[in-house]
């Protein structure tokens, strides 16, 4: 059962901090406290605890007593990063959602006002990504970086989508839109919240001008073996087909992924991920919630194919791509 610490905190702010927590203590009260130590902006801090050990928990606890605009939920369990930022998200009302990964701080004390001046300044935007630096090179982080061919850290552009380590959301949208559909877990959440909200006419910027710094070392390795790849096929299957691929192109879309999968050793994760997007496709299809975003106009799918060209590319042009290795892949494909 989830229990709760609040803390006396300003109801009348501008931006609530969302801040996922799961043991890692050091990292996450370094967020916090780069939180904390925003200027210039009325904030309110929301950490969501997803089942720390209780000793890291009890240390967590005992700083947040020092942080008087935090406020902390404890579940008990790990209800994955889409479930959780919408429990997150819902412990507040301010206009604007920022998002800051447990291991990564903002780049300087102004960060957090500029973010909420971007979206002041421009009420077209329903969300931003933030620059996403390497907090121990001080180099943009390649690893986190999910934008087209082309584009550069250092210019800022409209875009499909943020980067979950470091954004902020105009709550409006974000609760018109239903949030984050929680059957996600991880890998994709942020994507499919993206591309309904684009559905309502608003648009996403990368804005290079807020930055974070994300501790995620030069030796950095994802173990695509160890679930990853899973999530990725599920999740990318079962969203294409919220959005309405056909059941064709859904099998040939599954083909393709198992041919990576196959390249990369992990072919028996591709085969599972697809056959689990098969029943989360049925249970999406049964349920009751609002599903009209789902529905992309033509002016949104202009829109996206106009960020991404090689969406335009070719059924088989896009299976070509799947030969490739996984980036960042061990060597024994664990």
């Amino acid at each position: 059962m989830a229990e709760s610490m609040q803390t006396t905190a300003n109801e009348d702010v501008d931006v609530d901090v969302i801040v996922l927590s799961w043991n890692r203590v050091d990292d996450t009260i370094a967020a916090i406290q780069s939180a904390h130590d925003q200027a210039g902006i009325s904030k309110r801090i929301l950490i969501v605890d997803q089942g720390s050990d209780q000793e890291n928990l009890a240390q967590l606890e005992s700083f947040l007593r020092a942080v008087p605009e935090a406020r902390l939920q404890k579940l008990g369990r790990n209800s994955g990063v889409a479930g959780g930022r919408n429990i997150a998200s819902a412990m507040g009302r301010a206009r604007y959602i920022v998002a800051l990964d447990s291991d990564a701080v903002f780049a300087d004390s102004q960060a957090l006002a500029r973010a909420v001046q971007q979206l002041d300044d421009h009420p077209n935007l329903c969300a931003i990504g933030f620059r996403i630096e390497n907090f121990f090179t001080g180099q943009n982080d390649d690893t986190s970086w999910d934008y087209p061919a082309g584009r550069t850290p250092d210019q800022g552009f409209l875009t499909t989508r943020f980067i979950g380590a470091g954004h902020a959301i105009r709550r409006s949208v974000f609760e018109a839109v239903g949030a984050y559909d929680e059957r996600l877990f991880f890998c994709g959440e942020e994507l499919d919240l993206c591309y309904r909200m684009l559905n309502t006419g608003k648009r996403i910027a990368y804005a290079p001008e807020v930055a974070i710094r994300h501790k995620v070392s030069p030796e950095h390795r994802v173990f695509w073996g160890k679930g990853r790849f899973f999530y990725t096929v599920r999740n990318n299957l079962y969203t294409a087909r919220k959005f309405g691929a056909s059941l064709p192109r859904q099998a040939l879309s599954a083909a393709a992924f198992f041919v990576k999968g196959w390249r990369n050793g992990i072919a028996r994760e591709a085969l599972r991920a697809s056959l689990a997007s098969i029943r989360m496709c049925r249970v999406f299809a049964r349920s009751h919630e609002d599903k009209r975003y789902y529905q992309l106009s033509q002016e949104t799918w202009d829109y996206i194919h106009s960020c991404e060209p090689t969406r335009s590319d070719s059924f088989v042009r896009k299976v070509a791509r799947q030969f490739s290795m996984l980036p960042h892949q061990s060597s024994n494909g664990s």
